[in-house]
């Protein structure tokens, strides 16, 4: 009879394992894409669309960041197989956002404010609040 159990929690166990990573992998790619770009200040028009797909389409940086989401994209799909939707994407959205915020201020520099400080420690709060 235990057997069924232990057997659903390491299921459940490796669920949540790959949830991890897949969260890992898409801020993984938004911090890559963002490296990718950063400098650059590409025309938001019609007029220099193709300049921009070109100079994307040809960056290897960034066809790294798409890879990542590839890897992302798989993971996350074989999770929501196995957990419920309203408990894998909020985490899924959460920590990523959490991720992507640790990196963008350590690597990038990108200046924190305390209003930005403490919406983190709510998404924090709101996830432990999910996963119980």
């Amino acid at each position: 009879m235990a057997e069924p159990i232990a057997a659903a929690q390491g299921a459940g166990l490796a669920a949540y394992l790959l949830l991890a990573i897949s969260m890992l992998l898409n801020a993984l790619a938004n911090f890559v894409i963002k490296l990718a770009v950063r400098g650059q200040q590409f025309q938001l028009d019609l007029a220099h669309l193709g300049e921009t797909l070109k100079h994307l389409a040809t960056n290897p940086v960034l066809w790294g960041g798409v890879a990542c989401f590839v890897l992302a994209l798989v993971g996350y799909s074989m999770v929501l197989s196995r957990l419920n939707l309203s408990t894998a994407y909020p985490v899924m959205a959460g920590g990523g956002f959490l991720l992507v915020f640790v990196l963008s201020a350590l690597y990038l520099r990108e200046a924190v404010t305390l209003a930005q400080f403490g919406g983190a420690l709510c998404i924090v709060l709101g996830m432990w609040l999910l996963l119980r």
